[in-house]
């Protein structure tokens, strides 16, 4: 479909709020229309236009096909989607020793650019898949990541947005929603069209903000009504995530699952993660760690999805400074970003338990919940094992837990006293007996 296009007004009163005066871990303390934001009301001085080194979208998907095909053994390309509007593809790149088979191993997601106007995450996600793949043969640290986990990157998340903005050399206040027709007139009218993304993800997706299309936070008529999300959805659960990044800006912080809503299970092992993440994302301005900030739970967002679904354990990365930070800083951001994927994959690797739940007459793997007591609740899904190789993980502080196994068919399987060791994964397998008559 062929879509006349405006010019977007420039429009300061749709400007993200300045969110204040939060107190760690008090609900009470979140804005009720989304995230705490640290956005100020203008980018940086001087910046009026995209800078020169933010490429074109099709420049962007040429250097991910080019990645891929310079590694064809450790990196492969999925289409996973199409866009809302523009039909355009939604590239995810899986990284892995072995990235053509789906192995046994645990999964990472790194998502970027779920809104227009941030396109540092996109980026700084394509120079990390970069870095991972050609210090592969020459860094213990990137040989650790690869051998023993996948990482799949969807650098992209939202092309139409990004399009419709670079195409159309907006300047402040940008961009920020997809290029859904919401008005049905044919036409994209940036005053009514558009969904934010990332207040489209199935879970709490009706307590959240952005009722009417003209909002700039506008949700969606359903949850996962958008394909883009649609398909980051689908692959997190097709790939049972383990843990992920989702990559925005700007705020120097970063933001867990969840405030505003129940407490979250895993609340001790969220902030802890969380704290190290931050310790590697610096801040510009004086080195110091990121701010650590509890993401609204009722907001419809992709980490709380994550967690509350998969009961991964997802964060958003506020990076930078401005929507659009100049190349030194863009380099800096980079470095980092590959410290905090290090992080993750090793809080997989190391932390926790894990290991693989079987039938015990056939040996044939099973999808199953693990439940670890004392860190369940209602609101939130049970984490599962996977269903091609039985494989399980939960990521759990130094101590000591009952875990518990549940299948339908079969009897319930529950282990005690599991020992969890600071820096070292207990491993263990799982079989479970059919009930009887079954």
């Amino acid at each position: 479909m062929n879509i006349p296009l405006r010019v977007l007004p420039s429009c300061r009163s749709i400007l993200p709020y300045v969110f204040s005066g939060a107190v760690l871990l008090s609900a009470r303390a979140y804005a009720q229309s989304g995230n705490p934001v640290f956005h100020v009301s203008a980018d940086r001085p001087g910046v009026s236009t995209i800078p020169a080194h933010y490429p074109s979208l099709d420049s962007i998907n040429r250097r991910i096909i080019t990645l891929v095909n310079h590694h064809p053994h450790l990196a492969r390309l999925d289409t996973i989607g199409h866009s809302a509007t523009l039909k355009l593809p939604l590239l995810a790149i899986k990284l892995s020793d072995n990235a053509h088979t789906r192995e046994d191993e645990s999964t990472l997601l790194i998502t970027a650019l779920h809104h227009a106007r941030e396109p540092a995450g996109m980026l700084a996600a394509i120079a990390v898949a970069e870095s991972l793949l050609t210090t592969y043969p020459n860094s213990p640290a990137s040989r650790m990541l690869l051998d023993n986990l996948a990482i799949w990157f969807v650098p992209v998340v939202n092309p139409d947005g990004y399009r419709y903005m670079h195409e159309h050399e907006f300047s402040m206040p940008w961009w920020r929603k997809n290029m859904r027709d919401n008005d049905g007139d044919g036409r994209m009218n940036p005053s009514v069209d558009g969904v934010d993304l990332n207040r489209n993800y199935d879970f709490n997706w009706q307590d959240g903000d952005g009722v009417q299309p003209l909002s700039w936070f506008y949700r969606g008529d359903h949850p996962g009504s958008e394909p883009e999300v649609a398909a980051v959805q689908k692959l997190a659960l097709r790939e049972n995530i383990a843990a992920g990044l989702s990559l925005h800006s700007y705020g120097e912080a970063v933001l867990y699952p969840w405030g505003n809503f129940y407490p979250p299970p895993d609340q001790k092992m969220i902030i802890t993660l969380a704290q190290r993440l931050g310790q590697v994302m610096r801040k510009q301005s004086d080195g110091t760690a990121y701010r650590i900030w509890p993401l609204n739970g009722r907001a419809g967002q992709s980490s709380v999805w994550m967690y509350g679904r998969l009961r991964a354990l997802d964060y958003i990365l506020e990076i930078g400074t401005t929507w659009f930070p100049p190349v030194a800083d863009l380099q800096r951001i980079e470095m980092q970003l590959w410290q905090a994927v290090e992080v993750l994959g090793r809080a997989v690797l190391f932390e926790g338990i894990g290991g693989h739940v079987l039938d015990a007459a056939t040996g044939q793997p099973l999808v199953c919940e693990i439940r670890v007591q004392g860190l369940e609740a209602g609101y939130v899904a049970a984490r599962v094992s996977e269903p091609v190789w039985g494989r399980f993980e939960r990521i759990l502080q130094p101590g000591r837990y009952t875990v518990s196994f549940f299948r339908e068919g079969y009897q319930p399987y529950v282990r005690k006293d599991v020992k969890v060791n600071s820096g070292a994964k207990t491993n263990f397998t799982v079989y479970l007996h059919r009930t009887a008559g079954r």
